[in-house]
C-alpha cells in the first residue's frame, strides 16, 4: 500500500536558480491525438548574457529502450511494443521586425548524470549572434508521445499526459552551462543540477473538436474554429511549464472556493469520487493557506490519470490522481480508501508550495520537495483523524466483511505503518543514506523512495519538534514560501531561513540528519521505586545512542491511570531522571509520540511492552507482539521482522 502513495518525478531536468522575471515563453502548438504529436513553435524572449544558450529536449531521454531491462519488463509498460518519445527541432529563428533570421543549431548529449543510455541529441545548443539586448528566439519543434502505461509523457488508453518539457526547456542562467566534445557541461557550483526554471508562460493550444484539455494554467479560455478547439493559455505569475492532460472522455466538475476555482477532470462513471476529491481539495487548500500562505494559482485542476499503479504527481496548478483511487475507492467496502485518497491528494496539493511553487534541486536535494509535501499532508491528516491509534481506514459499520477488515487491518496508522515502519526496516537492512546526495552517488536506488519520502518526512517532523512545535515551524514555512515562491531554494537557504525566523541554530541537526547518515536509539529503564514523604519517587535511566543533544519527552504512566511528563535535555548519552508522583509509576516511556526518528523503539518502554493480538491483529513498533495459536494451543512472540518465537505444549 505504501508504494501507492509515491509520486515519482520523472527526470525533470533544467538549469540552476533563475529569477522568475528573466524570461517569457510563448507557444503556439497543435495537439494531435491521432498522430500522438505536439507540434508548433515556442518563443523565448530574454536578454542573453552569454553567446551560448542550451535547451533540454526531455523527450529524447526515452528515445531508446533501457538496455538494462528485460524485454518482458519493457513490454509491461509498452502494450504495443517499445515506442520512442522524441522531440525534433525543425528550425530555429531570431524574430525581428524586418523578417525572421534562421539560426544554426547543434544537438548535443547530456552527460551520464541520471541515466547512461539514450543521451544523444538530448540538448539543443545555440550560438547567439548578440548579447546584452533583448531578443526573441522561435523554436519550431515536434514531439512524439509514445503509447505506454506510465503516468507521464504518455498516451495511456487514449489519455495524453505530459507535465514538463513537451517543448524545449531553457537551461538558465547561461553562465552555468557550456559544452565540449558534443556533451553538455555544468560549470556552476555543486553537482549537476535538476531544476526547472519558473518563467512567464502563455500561448495557445489547438485540439480536435470534442476533445477536453485539462491544464494547470490560471486561465484556459476555449474558442472554437473550423479547424478545432483553441485554448488561450495565460498565467498571472511565473510557472515551470504548462502541464496538461487531453482526452475525449473527460467529464468536468467545478467548485468555487473563494478566489480559487477547483476543477476535476475525470473519466466516465467516476462522478461521486470527483465531487469528493473537490471537497477534500477545498479543505486542504483552506488549511494550507492558513499555514503556508496564499495558494499561488487561480485554479487547482485535479485530473484522473489512467495509470493503475497508484502513481500520482503534480505540476503548476494541476495534480494528477491515479485511476486506482477512483476505481478502487469502494472496493470491498464503501469508502474504504477515502482517507488514502485524501492523503494522496493532500501530498500532491502541497507541491503547489513545495517543489513546484518553491523550486528545489531535484537531483541532490529532492527531499526538500517530498519531505515538505509529506510533512504537510501528514499533519493535515492527523489534525483531522488523530495522530495515535488506528486512522488509516474510516470507521466501519458492523458486518461480516467489516469485522474481517477491522480484525486484520484495523490497526493501521498512516504515519507509523506507512512512513516510520519502512524507514526503520530500511535502516535495519543497511540501505540508509544521507538525504542530500546527487543521483549519481546514490548506492541503493531500490530504497531511494524511502530515503526521500519517509526519512525526509521524519527529519521534517524532527525539525518541527526541535523548533518547539507546529505553530513555530509553520510560521517559518510561511516566511520561506513568501521569500522563495517561483524561485529556487537550496537546503542551506532553507536551513538559514528557518533558523533566522525562529532564532534557532540548526547546523548540528542538519549536519547529522540531512548531510550525514545519523541515526539514534533512545532507551529508558526504571532503576528504583520508593515511597517518600513527598509521594512516590521513581528513578529512571535514560540513554541516547547517536543523534544530537536535543530535548525529548519522558512520560510516566501511573497506576491510577494518570500520566506525568517531563523533558530530558538529551545532552548526555547516559543520564538519570526522577519522577515524584502521588501514585506509583507503572510504566515509563521515552518519546511517546514518536517525534524523533528512533531506529529501535523496543527499549522505549520500561518495563518492556507486550501487545496481545487475540481477537484483532496488531503490529506495534515499540512492543513484542503475542499472538495465540488456537490450533497448537501455543503462542507466537515476535518483534517486527527481527525476532519470532513460537511456543507450544508437547
Amino acid at each position: 500500500m505504501k508504494r501507492l502513495i509515491i509520486a515519482v518525478l520523472l527526470f525533470l531536468l533544467a538549469g540552476t536558480a533563475v529569477d522568475a522575471a528573466t524570461g517569457v515563453v510563448s507557444f503556439d502548438v497543435n495537439l494531435d491525438p491521432e498522430a500522438r504529436t505536439i507540434s508548433g513553435t515556442e518563443d523565448i524572449t530574454f536578454t542573453p548574457t552569454d553567446p551560448h544558450l542550451y535547451f533540454l529536449l526531455l523527450a529524447n531521454l526515452d528515445r531508446e529502450p533501457n538496455p538494462y531491462l528485460s524485454p518482458r519488463v519493457i513490454d509491461q509498460s509498452y502494450p504495443h511494443g517499445f515506442e520512442p518519445s522524441t522531440t525534433t527541432i525543425e528550425k530555429v529563428e531570431m524574430v525581428q521586425s524586418g523578417g525572421n533570421t534562421a539560426l544554426p543549431f547543434r544537438l548535443i548529449s547530456l552527460p551520464p548524470e541520471f541515466q547512461t543510455y539514450s543521451l544523444a541529441e538530448t540538448v539543443l545548443a545555440l550560438d547567439l549572434p548578440q548579447t546584452g539586448a533583448e531578443v526573441t528566439l522561435r523554436l519550431h519543434f515536434s514531439t512524439v508521445v509514445p503509447r505506454r502505461t506510465g503516468p507521464d509523457q504518455t498516451d495511456n488508453d487514449g489519455v495524453i499526459t505530459w507535465r514538463f518539457g513537451w517543448g524545449p526547456l531553457p537551461l538558465l542562467p547561461q553562465s552555468d552551462w557550456s559544452d565540449a566534445d558534443g556533451v553538455l557541461k555544468y560549470i556552476g557550483q555543486g553537482p549537476f543540477p535538476l531544476h526547472i526554471p519558473a518563467l512567464q508562460y502563455y500561448g495557445r493550444m489547438e485540439v480536435p473538436t470534442g476533445w477536453v484539455l485539462a491544464c494547470g494554467a490560471d486561465y484556459a479560455r476555449l474558442t472554437s474554429s473550423d479547424a478545432g478547439d483553441v485554448y488561450e493559455i495565460e498565467n498571472e505569475s511565473p510557472t515551470r511549464g504548462i502541464a496538461f492532460a487531453l482526452s475525449r472522455d473527460y467529464k468536468r466538475f467545478t467548485l468555487q472556493v473563494s478566489a480559487v476555482t477547483i476543477e476535476v477532470d475525470y473519466l466516465p462513471a467516476h462522478d461521486a469520487t470527483a465531487r469528493l476529491l473537490a471537497t477534500y481539495a477545498r479543505d486542504i487548500l483552506n488549511e494550507y493557506e492558513e499555514r503556508f500562505g496564499p495558494y499561488p494559482r487561480k485554479r487547482l485542476v485535479i485530473v484522473e490519470d489512467p495509470n493503475r499503479d497508484g502513481t500520482s504527481m503534480a505540476a503548476d496548478g494541476i495534480v494528477y490522481i491515479s485511476s486506482l483511487y477512483f476505481t478502487h475507492r469502494n472496493v470491498t467496502l464503501p469508502g474504504i480508501l477515502d482517507r488514502l485518497d485524501e492523503f494522496v491528494l493532500a501530498h500532491e496539493i502541497a507541491h503547489q508550495w513545495w517543489g513546484i511553487g518553491v523550486g528545489v534541486d531535484m537531483n541532490a536535494e529532492n527531499w526538500l520537495s517530498e519531505g515538505l509535501a509529506q510533512y504537510s499532508a501528514v499533519s493535515y491528516f492527523e489534525g483531522k483523524y488523530g495522530a495515535r491509534g488506528p486512522n488509516f481506514f474510516p470507521e466501519f459499520e458492523n458486518g461480516i466483511v467489516e469485522g474481517f477488515i477491522r480484525s486484520q487491518f484495523g490497526f493501521l496508522n498512516m504515519r507509523e505503518h506507512q512512513i516510520e515502519l519502512p524507514y526503520i526496516m530500511n535502516l535495519e537492512r543497511g540501505f540508509d543514506e544521507a538525504l542530500v546526495k546527487p543521483l549519481s552517488a546514490v548506492k541503493y536506488g531500490n530504497a531511494d523512495a524511502i530515503r526521500i519520502y519517509d526519512k525526509g518526512y521524519l527529519v521534517m517532523r524532527e525539525i518541527e519538534d526541535y523548533l518547539g512545535g507546529q505553530d513555530r515551524f509553520d510560521s517559518a514555512l510561511w516566511a520561506v514560501a513568501d521569500r522563495y515562491m517561483h524561485n529556487e531554494m537550496s537546503v542551506d537557504e532553507f536551513k538559514k531561513s528557518i533558523g533566522k525566523h525562529t532564532l534557532t541554530v540548526l547546523d548540528p541537526l542538519f549536519a547529522e540528519w540531512v548531510y550525514g547518515t545519523g541515526t539514534v536509539d533512545y532507551g529508558v529503564e526504571i532503576l528504583s521505586r520508593s515511597h517518600t514523604d513527598a509521594g512516590y519517587e521513581t528513578k529512571v535511566a535514560v540513554t541516547r545512542d547517536g543523534g544530537i543533544p536535543q530535548p525529548v519527552v519522558i512520560s510516566a504512566t501511573l497506576r491510577n491511570g494518570k500520566t506525568v511528563k517531563q523533558t530530558w535535555d538529551g545532552k548526555k548519552t547516559h543520564d538519570v531522571v526522577s519522577f515524584t508522583t502521588d501514585a506509583p509509576v507503572a510504566r515509563v516511556t521515552i518519546d511517546p509520540d514518536h517525534w524523533l526518528p528512533d531506529r529501535d523503539r523496543l527499549n522505549n518502554n520500561s518495563p518492556v511492552k507486550f501487545v496481545v493480538a487475540a481477537k484483532e491483529n496488531a503490529f506495534p513498533l515499540d512492543a513484542y507482539l503475542i499472538v495465540p495459536d488456537p490450533v497448537s494451543q501455543g503462542i507466537t512472540i515476535s518483534y517486527l521482522d527481527r525476532m519470532r518465537v513460537h511456543i507450544e505444549q508437547d
